[in-house]
Parts: structure tokens; sequence; C-alpha cells
């Protein structure tokens, strides 16, 4: 049964004690003032029963946990020791001085029951809300991964499995009455760490390996807003659809990095009325000529490389839904441009079922530099995340935990952008005034578009 909290009366030996004015109370004061927590309790309804003990109230679960990522408290035992300590976090929690607090051990209870979709949604409602706060979206995202360190190490208890067996299977049968054999040494296997079977050892070039995940973040090209939050183990160019299909507002275009380049990923957000700009991913080897460099003609169903040369249809891939083309060998053996384009006896090119999706995947133009450049926002999201709200580090076991996370990093960022653009104009709104204030000529034109507080702003400048 889901609980209510119901206001406290002060008694008379309670003393009243006032929240210093820190920066850390005027951001909760002020959070308080523009985001509307009550329809959390439709949301928790499903995942609690009718009649029985009532539970904690959940907007002061999702609230005390929501402290923990704007304020950088990496585990829930500090958090509840933050929360018992400082006034401001009471008074957001809407708790007295000398009121108990819930305990560190229901956090995980909460997590489990509610799962990483109901956070999600929690990030779309406040996404919504910040739209009804003034902070407009346009129809363009970027959409980043970050790499984020699991629980778990190279020192753990780990357990090579078998690359074509299921991780989640092969496990319940290592710790059945009948356990799997060893996979053999010269088998292609994947590294598990128990601690946390999810995680998977990866690395970086130069840097050591690590069982790490991927936290990924959809972002409004204009806004700056995190529109939609997920976590995967290996950063998939299919989570760009993903974010797509789970974001609260239209979206129109999209733009990504070279990894994305994926010709079933462009195909599907193609499909769902969204231009693709993406960064051409490099395909050829050192030192040879791109598949860029050949031109297909669909009528005839060939290339023409080059040197003017005709590569014809060979054979058909069905594992990796690919045509190749096949020049003779008779017309690479003698072309002057044979060292650059293969060390091969005659040049092959391949051609995917979906290649008309990455050939309609703008790649140039005004309009792709912009986006790209705006791609830096991502960056920007995916820095916060790890220097102000504990990104650096999972916080708990499992995917679906990471998933919990990246949502309420977002979560966390989307607030403070919003206290930010309401009470406090940042730096760069406060440039464009001065701007504005200083190319118009006509004082009336100044006091029209200027009002007098923003004029003195962009006059101190």
């Amino acid at each position: 049964m889901i609980g209510r909290r119901r206001p406290q009366q002060i008694s008379f030996d309670t003393p009243v004690v006032k929240t210093p004015p820190t920066r850390q109370a005027r951001l909760l004061q002020r959070l308080a003032e523009l985001i509307d927590f009550e329809p959390l309790r439709q949301r928790v309804e499903p995942h609690f029963a009718s009649g029985g003990r009532p539970s904690i109230d959940p907007v002061v679960m999702i609230k005390m946990m929501l402290l923990g990522y704007l304020f950088d408290v990496p585990s829930d035992r500090q958090l509840v020791e933050e929360c018992a300590d400082r006034l401001s976090f009471r008074e957001f929690l809407g708790y007295l001085c000398d009121e108990p607090l819930p305990v560190h051990a229901s956090f995980t209870h909460w997590r489990q029951r509610l799962g990483s979709e109901f956070f999600r949604e929690f990030l779309h409602d406040i996404v919504r809300q910040c739209q009804a706060q003034g902070l407009k979206l346009s129809g363009a995202r970027t959409v980043d991964a970050t790499r984020v360190k699991a629980q778990a190490s190279r020192q753990g208890p780990l357990v090579e499995v078998p690359r074509e067996v299921p991780v989640h299977e092969y496990l319940e049968r290592y710790f059945s009455q009948d356990p799997p054999p060893p996979a053999p040494r010269d088998s292609d296997t994947i590294a598990v760490n128990l601690h946390d079977p999810d995680a998977r050892l990866q690395r970086r070039e130069g840097e050591k390996a690590q069982f790490q995940y991927h936290a990924s973040f959809a972002v409004d090209a204009d806004s700056g807003l995190v529109t939609d939050a997920t976590a995967t183990v290996f950063e998939q160019p299919k989570t760009a659809v993903d974010h797509l299909r789970n974001d609260p507002a239209p979206v129109t275009e999209l733009a990504a990095d070279a990894r994305y380049d994926d010709a079933q990923t462009l195909a599907e957000a193609q499909a769902l009325g969204v231009t693709c700009y993406v960064s051409p991913g490099s395909r050829s080897r050192a030192g040879e000529l791109g598949k860029e460099h050949f031109e297909y003609h669909a009528a005839e169903d060939h290339y023409v490389c080059p040197a003017g040369k005709i590569l014809r249809h060979s054979r058909y891939h069905a594992q990796r839904r690919a045509h190749f083309y096949v020049a003779r060998q008779s017309d690479c053996q003698n072309c002057p441009l044979k060292p650059q384009c293969t060390s091969a006896k005659r040049r092959s090119v391949s051609r995917l079922e979906l290649q008309e999706a990455r050939d309609r995947t703008v790649r140039e133009g005004p309009r792709y530099q912009h986006l790209q450049q705006r791609r830096n926002i991502n960056e920007h999201i995916n820095m916060l995340g790890k220097r102000d709200h504990g990104l650096r580090r999972a916080r708990s076991r499992g995917l679906c935990a990471m998933q919990i996370q990246a949502a309420l990093t977002a979560v966390a960022i989307d607030l403070k952008k919003l206290v930010r653009c309401v009470f406090l104009p940042t730096g760069r709104h406060l440039a464009g005034l001065a701007r504005l204030f200083l190319t118009n000529r006509s004082q009336k034109a100044r006091d029209t578009r200027l009002r007098p507080w923003h004029r003195s702003q962009a006059l101190a400048m």
C-alpha cells in the first residue's frame, strides 16, 4: 500500500531553526518552487498492492535519491547521514529536525521494485515540466555515450564464459549442483566478474582494461536538456533508435559521430521520419581507397572504380546481409592505382542491403556542420555527470541499476539547468544582451528590447 506522509505539527519544545542561505539551500528552495513531485504517486501506484501496511512516502524516497545525485553523495548510507545533518535537506524533504529518516536499506528495495523504466519516465516528466517553465525543445538531438567503471575489478572472482553461450545461463549452471566443465584454453571466451556479471572488460588504447558500462544520453541541440538516458554494456548504434522512440518530444534531426554510422540504425531512424547527420565511418584499410571513391550504378547493379573499371556482382553474404562486387583480375593487374587500392590480386567492394539509408544520411552542408559542432554539448554533459554527479563509477551492481543511475544523473543535470535559466541568466545570455544593447542606435529600441535589470547588467559588462 502506498504511504503518504502527513505534515507534522511543531511542538512547543521543538526549537525553530532557520535554514542558512547557502548555495545548496537556495537551489533546493527554487526546485521546490519549480517542480511538482506529486505525480510520482500515480506512477508508483501499479508497483504496490491496494491494501496492507503503508509504505514510505514515494515522494520522500525519490527526493532523497535525487539529493544523492544533485550533490554527489556516493552511497545510500552516506545519503541518509547527510539528510540527517543538513537542515536544507530536511526542509526539502519536509522533515523536522527531530524526525527519523528512512533507513539506507530501503533505497535498494525501492530501486528493485520500481525498475529502470520508472526512472526513465521520471526523467521525461522532468523534461515536460522544464518545457512548461519556458525551456523550449527543438527537433534536433545529439547522441553519445560515456564509459562508467563498474563495481568489479580484474582481481575479483573471474569466470571464463564461452562466447557462444549466454552468460546468465552459464552462471546458473556454474552455481548448480552439476556445474559446466571449464572452457578450453584455446576457445573464445568472455571474462565475467561474479560480483557484477553484467559488466564487461573493456579498455581504451593506452589504458588498462576495466569492467565498465556505457551511459548514453540524448541531448537537445538547442536548449541542452537531456531528454532521454539509458545504459548499455557496450556503446551500440541501436541505442540512438531507442532514444528516438522514448523521447518525450517529437524529433526530426539526429546528430552523432562515426560510431553510429550503421545501416540498420540509420534505416530505423529514417523510418521514424528523422534526418540523420552522422559522421562517415572509415571502413577501408590503411593505404586503400575507400568505398566512397567507387561509384554505384543502381540500374546496372555494379560499381565503377576511380580508374573507370567495372566491379560486377559476385556473391551475397546472408549473415552479414551484404552483396559483394569484384573487379576482373586483368583490370587490376595493370592498373596504375593498384598500389593505392588493394594488395590483393583484385579489388572487391561490399554493399549492405540497407546501403540506401547510409546514402540518404547527410554528410555535408551548413546544417551538418552546425549539428556536428553542437555535439560538443554531449561531451559537456558527460563531464558534468562525472565531475558533479557521481558518474565516474557505478553506484550499484547490475545493468538495471546503471540505467537508473544514468536517468537520475540526467534529472539532476536538467534541474540545475532549469534553475540557472529561470533564476540566474547565464553569461552567454548577458553577453548576447550586451551585444544587442550596444548595436541598437535608438534609445527607444534599447528600452523596448531590454528590461532595466538586464540593461544595467549589460552596461556593467
